[in-house]
């Protein structure tokens, strides 16, 4: 984008990387400097050196990014588990984001009682007993057509970069270690809360197709105790609302950065 245009950071979710943004980044760079990455442990991310996957350690990473790149401020734009990452991060490093959106937003942890096509849990097993680290094409494309809705076919681009990414040495392995610590996280503790430190806009893109997220979107509209929420629903939209239907999510999402633009944070702000 414009290089004195406002800086927007993209974070994607689980098992996909930076390019599922590549609808939103494309149709938002005229107006924004766009900032997309593949936050650890998911796509071209190789191993941390420091041995530990979890939200917390994906924050400070992308802390060390942000500073690299010299970006101070910014608005933040995030899905799935991505969401919890901005979120810590936001709690650790406060006074960078200016705006976060969010589309999904596991404040909770995920549902453990959904239905899964029953494929999708047979292949697991399979791929578990015989080929630990690896997962067929098949199974992927069966993961994008679970969390999205009747409509929408997952096109063999999407399933691609799934596949080559999670399939290098390691990966899933990290994942792993990442989804663990995540679990032990939402366990222990109340991960929702780290909402309350929000004190920018916020809004949520809500996907009611959705139901991997276990919270409703009124439950998590009063986590944010301290922030103003704009809250629009989808009820035809499902996991990946930046696929299905890249136009109207987009559009959205601009016209409420537009609204929220950098140029609104106060300039008592440290």
């Amino acid at each position: 984008g414009p290089a004195n245009a406002p800086v927007v950071v993209l974070l994607h979710g689980s098992i996909v990387n930076l390019h599922e943004w590549d609808g939103v980044a494309e149709r938002l760079r005229s107006r924004y400097r766009v900032v997309r990455f593949d936050w650890s442990p998911y796509g071209l991310t190789g191993p941390d050196p420091s041995g530990e996957y979890s939200t917390p350690r994906s924050a400070i990473l992308m802390d060390g990014l942000m500073r690299q790149l010299g970006h101070d401020r910014f608005a933040i734009v995030a899905t799935s588990n991505g969401a919890n990452v901005a979120l810590e991060y936001n709690r650790r490093f406060p006074a960078h984001a200016t705006a976060m959106a969010f589309s999904m937003l596991p404040l909770e942890r995920p549902s453990q009682t959904r239905k899964v096509d029953w494929r999708l849990r047979w292949m697991l097993a399979v791929h578990k007993a015989v080929l630990p680290n690896w997962r067929a094409h098949a199974f992927w494309r069966l993961v994008l057509k679970d969390t999205t809705p009747p409509g929408f076919n997952p096109t063999d681009e999407m399933v691609d970069q799934i596949y080559d990414l999670n399939n290098l040495p390691g990966a899933l392995e990290r994942q792993a270690k990442y989804i663990a610590a995540n679990v032990k996280l939402f366990k222990t503790s109340d991960v929702g809360a780290v909402a309350e430190s929000v004190r920018v806009p916020v809004l949520l893109q809500w996907c009611s197709y959705d139901d991997v997220i276990a919270q409703s979107a009124e439950a998590s509209v009063k986590r944010f105790t301290n922030a103003k929420v704009d809250l629009i629903r989808y009820p035809g939209l499902g996991h990946f609302p930046m696929w299905e239907n890249p136009e109207l999510f987009t559009r959205d999402l601009a016209a409420w950065l537009d609204r929220v633009s950098v140029s609104r944070v106060p300039a008592s702000a440290p």
